[in-house]
């Protein structure tokens, strides 16, 4: 009896001590980049979120679609209990790629309504100006756990999840000035997140950061254009006051 009532606590262990995450997102100075994700999951937590397949196919049409987006790679590999979903890609616009998921997974006509599929993305507010760029994400998976009856039982021993972990790398094009990054490269370009999911079983991810953005090449242009034409009107008014 006391092995019968311990099987659902040791199926919960199985089923989610193996989820692992890891993604990096490298943004260059226009707000452009690429970003590569690995997710490893057992197969009865990846079919919360979706059937692998038909999840892979949404994310290659919403992609389609979406003229900001641009998936160079998508695809779901079976393994031993199950599956790992990895995906690769480049966006023009950082802000459009934190909005992805709202505009292209929801149903257009329940806009406000959150689908499944948006648990790996998490939620994202970003701000790209002269001023820097700041990065606000928050990726909560309790629901994952809350939602299948097997792992319930984590919520309540998060430690079951061991050292099952996500990682998020961002890179910047110039330094942070402010993050809550567990490390920083030395030059302050690199930042990573290292989350121990049995720390986060109830509450969600969060990633924060602020930097500067250096001007593209060209406007560079503009500070010197404006000093250039500031001479040449003095000089003119000077000319004419020797007149």
């Amino acid at each position: 009896m006391r092995l019968l009532s311990l099987l659902p606590v040791l199926f919960s262990l199985f089923l989610v001590s193996c989820i692992e995450g890891e993604e990096e997102i490298w943004l260059e100075p226009d707000g452009s980049g690429r970003i590569e994700a690995t997710y490893k999951m057992p197969t009865a937590v990846a079919r919360k979120i979706g059937d692998p397949d038909e999840l892979v196919e949404k994310l290659r049409e919403a992609a389609a679609r979406d003229p900001h987006i641009q998936l160079t790679s998508v695809s779901h590999e079976p393994r031993r209990g199950g599956i790992t979903l990895k995906f690769s890609g480049t966006f023009d616009d950082l802000r459009k790629l934190a909005t992805f998921p709202q505009r292209q997974l929801r149903d257009p006509a329940k806009p406000d309504k959150r689908v499944k599929a948006e648990v790996l993305f998490g939620e994202t507010h970003l701000d790209i100006s002269w001023r820097g760029i700041s990065y606000d994400r928050q990726v909560d998976i309790s629901w994952l756990l809350k939602s299948s009856p097997a792992a319930k039982a984590i919520v309540k021993v998060p430690a079951l999840l061991g050292d099952s972990s996500f990682h998020y790398t961002l890179n910047l094009p110039a330094p942070a000035r402010e993050s809550n990054a567990t490390t920083r490269s030395q030059d302050e370009h690199k930042l990573e997140w290292h989350f121990l999911l049995k720390d986060h079983a109830e509450k969600p991810m969060h990633l924060t950061a602020e930097g500067n953005l250096p001007l593209p090449g060209t406007l560079w242009l503009l500070p010197l254009s404006v000093l250039v034409l500031l001479f040449l009107i003095q000089n003119r008014r000077a000319r004419k006051r020797a007149q």
